[in-house]
């Protein structure tokens, strides 16, 4: 009887395509919400953060669906539209009683987006983007303004996960019902602490050293 010879390398190889196709596989959660504004007025904004295949910590090959932490924000306010996209996680949007347009404000420490863009340490340690003309690219200034503080989160932090049953529209009331473990537990994402100081940021904060030369690097 004729022994069938089994070529490792050839299995290897299939192992490590079929690896690298489930890598390349990407799904994305979209939904829409509620926001009441600083100003007494409400929006609509759409939410999108895609999912990939990843590897857990310490095996790659433990494959599982997780989200990539980067999102995208659009909305329209007074005639004109704004989207963001990036690794920010944003709590709140506001409308500057100077400007008399939005901005987007989140914890600089979340999803590692202060290491990412050079943000040095501030108190409180929030980032607030600014968006230009365009409304499609955003900066920030060395600290957020006073006029943000003490306002109440108005962005759902306890994004839909891809495999549940997601509603096309969440009300700001379905915001508040996701959110209140969380914000329970970090009461510094359910409202601006202006005494908030992180347990890790960039230290050497300079006020000549301005980082937000090129915008948000996600």
């Amino acid at each position: 009887m004729q022994q069938k010879i089994v070529n490792p390398w050839a299995s290897w190889a299939v192992l490590v395509l079929s690896f690298g196709l489930l890598v390349g596989c990407s799904r994305t959660a979209t939904w829409e919400e509620e926001v009441p504004l600083n100003t007494g007025e409400t929006i609509w904004i759409k939410r999108s953060m895609p999912w990939v295949y990843k590897g857990g910590f310490g095996n790659p090959f433990a494959m599982s669906m997780l989200p990539t932490r980067e999102q995208t924000i659009r909305f329209m306010y007074s005639g004109s539209e704004y989207s963001y996209t990036g690794r920010a996680n944003i709590h709140w949007i506001a409308i500057s009683p100077e400007t008399k347009r939005p901005v987007l404000v989140a914890p600089a420490v979340d999803f590692g987006w202060y290491t990412d863009n050079t943000y040095f340490c501030v108190i409180p340690y929030y980032v607030q983007l600014v968006p230009d003309a365009t409304g499609l690219h955003w900066t920030w200034p060395e600290k957020i303004e006073p006029w943000l503080y003490e306002l109440p989160a108005n962005v759902m932090g306890n994004a839909p996960r891809l495999e549940e049953q997601r509603k096309e529209r969440y009300t700001a009331n379905d915001r508040d019902q996701r959110d209140q473990t969380s914000r329970r537990e970090s009461s510094h994402r359910s409202r601006v602490d202006p005494l908030y100081k992180a347990s890790t940021c960039i230290s050497n904060y300079k006020p000549s050293v301005n980082p937000n030369l090129d915008g948000d690097k996600k």
